[in-house]
């Protein structure tokens, strides 16, 4: 075996792996992407689902660590107080007044205590932090879940506002358009209602002038049935007030002569037949 054979081994493994991602079947991104992507209603059933057992473990972590903690706590203090009762001074004899301190053994037991006492202090440090990071956390959670609902809150009285602004307006439209209705038709109603009472107006006046007329024509039919006329001929250097005289007296009778015969002037000439009514 020589040492170029372990490089050829290496290479060929690549080349295999090579070939084997070759292989594979590329799916594409964005099919894979919409195939991967969740319900958004999962994932936030996932979200709370995982802050859940976050809080649980670590509920139960505490806890755990609480009764552990606390055994070693109580045997550090009890060391201590032994530690204390313990440093107790003897006489070496009845009579001596020398004394001798005891207290070998409890160094190496105070050296050791505060060990324990060190370790104890550790692990209720790293409790303590873990208890705060854990408190933090779940006020994050909080704080989030509450923007979270906040900011769904306000997006719905929004919706809700924007609904009541479209529906009001919607209803103003519609009363404007039904006013306007009711103004036109009410218009067009009194326009019909005018040109009804002028034609009526209008055939009462002509009936009424028919009527007036029949009644004169009728009135002068009769006056002139009833009325008797005499014929006179113009004589030579006879007027019109000449004859008046002759037949009335008076000079009203020129009018009277005019009317009778349809006259435009007071001329009148020789051999013209004149109708003159009698009274």
């Amino acid at each position: 075996m020589t040492r170029e054979d372990p490089y050829r081994v290496q290479a060929d493994r690549q080349k295999q792996r090579i070939t084997r991602v070759e292989k594979q079947e590329v799916i594409p991104t964005e099919k894979k992407e919409k195939e991967e992507l969740p319900p958004r209603r999962s994932v936030h059933h996932k979200q709370k689902k995982k802050k859940k057992k976050n809080q649980k473990s670590t509920a139960i972590t505490v806890l755990a660590f609480s009764f552990i903690a606390l055994p070693v706590i109580l045997l550090g203090i009890h060391e201590i107080m032994t530690r204390h009762t313990g440093d107790a001074i003897v006489p070496v004899s009845g009579s001596s007044t020398q004394f001798e301190q005891i207290g070998v053994e409890q160094k190496e037991k105070k050296s050791a205590t505060v060990e324990d006492k060190e370790k104890t202090d550790d692990s209720a440090e790293n409790s303590s932090k873990q208890a705060a990071d854990t408190e933090e956390q779940k006020s994050t959670d909080k704080e989030q879940k509450a923007a979270e609902e906040a900011k769904q809150k306000a997006k719905a009285e929004a919706e809700k506002e924007a609904e009541q602004k479209a529906k009001a307006e919607a209803e103003k439209e519609a009363e404007q358009k039904a006013k306007e209705e009711a103004e036109k038709e009410a218009e067009q109603k009194a326009k019909a209602e005018a040109e009804k009472k002028a034609v009526e107006d209008e055939k009462k006046a002509q009936a009424e002038a028919e009527r007036k007329a029949a009644a004169e024509a009728e009135k002068k039919a009769q006056a002139e049935a009833e009325t008797t006329y005499i014929y006179h001929t113009v004589a030579a250097n006879e007027t019109l007030y000449r004859i008046a005289m002759n037949y009335y007296n008076s000079k009203s009778g020129v009018d009277i002569i005019k009317q009778a015969n349809q006259l435009a002037s007071d001329n009148v000439m020789v051999g013209q037949v004149l109708k003159i009514p009698q009274q």
